[in-house]
């Protein structure tokens, strides 16, 4: 008896750290008012799909006004544009993504922002892979085959930002390439060749892109 009270009072203990930092963590969710709750089926294995990261990932926001909100796991459901969060056994979307100014799954970026595709504005999660003179995003969307979307995997493509627009659809990753590093072309084909790069990939792209500002930063500074 001695032995069980014992044990239940150091799962107490221990859980009480955990119970309090979760806790101090939602309690500021209805004030940001960028919260709404939800109920969330969990690997349901016809919707894993659906997701660009299928299992909730360590995660933080950062608010418009530079509050940042950590202890949270996110995933970010592609087929409807929506981060969905879970605290605990708490679960809940994010209602009002405009209050952020990015969300932070694992390493990746995310902002929420408006955008130009074929003239046509709109807006949407965009994962953030580069921020130099020029922005460069991925957006991940469910393609459509035969008139029906295809849900087996997510795809993407790029948008770049300058100082003065709105991220702006470009036709492929070479295009980019040509557009704003047309005197690496060399280096970036042997880059993405030696490395076995593919380049609709956006972790990929991300790769050769901080090579390439690396190397145009190095031809700078040897001048």
């Amino acid at each position: 008896m001695i032995k069980l009270l014992l044990s239940s009072l150091l799962i107490y203990l221990i859980s009480i750290p955990a119970f309090s930092q979760e806790s101090s963590v939602w309690k500021d969710y209805p004030n940001l008012g960028i919260m709404l709750y939800k109920v969330i089926l969990d690997d349901v294995p016809e919707e894993l799909n659906n997701y660009q990261n299928p299992q909730f990932e360590l995660s933080k926001l950062t608010t418009t006004e530079n509050k940042v909100l950590n202890s949270i796991k996110i995933r970010y459901n592609v087929k409807t544009d929506v981060m969905e969060c879970r605290i605990g056994s708490q679960h809940s979307i994010i209602k009002s993504p405009e209050k952020l100014k990015e969300v932070n799954i694992n390493g990746k970026r995310f902002e929420y922002k408006k955008y130009l595709v074929k003239r046509d504005t709109t807006s949407g999660y965009l994962q953030k892979i580069y921020g130099g003179g020029q922005k460069i995003y991925a957006k991940y969307y469910i393609p459509l085959t035969n008139g029906k979307l295809d849900f087996q995997k997510p795809k993407s493509y790029y948008l770049v930002q300058t100082e003065t627009e709105l991220p702006t659809k470009i036709s492929s990753a070479n295009a980019l390439l040509s557009r704003f590093y047309k005197n690496f072309i060399k280096q970036a084909n042997e880059f993405e060749k030696n490395n076995q790069l593919n380049l609709k990939s956006p972790p990929d792209f991300e790769k050769l892109l901080t090579y390439l500002d690396h190397l145009s930063k190095d031809i700078v500074a040897s001048r």
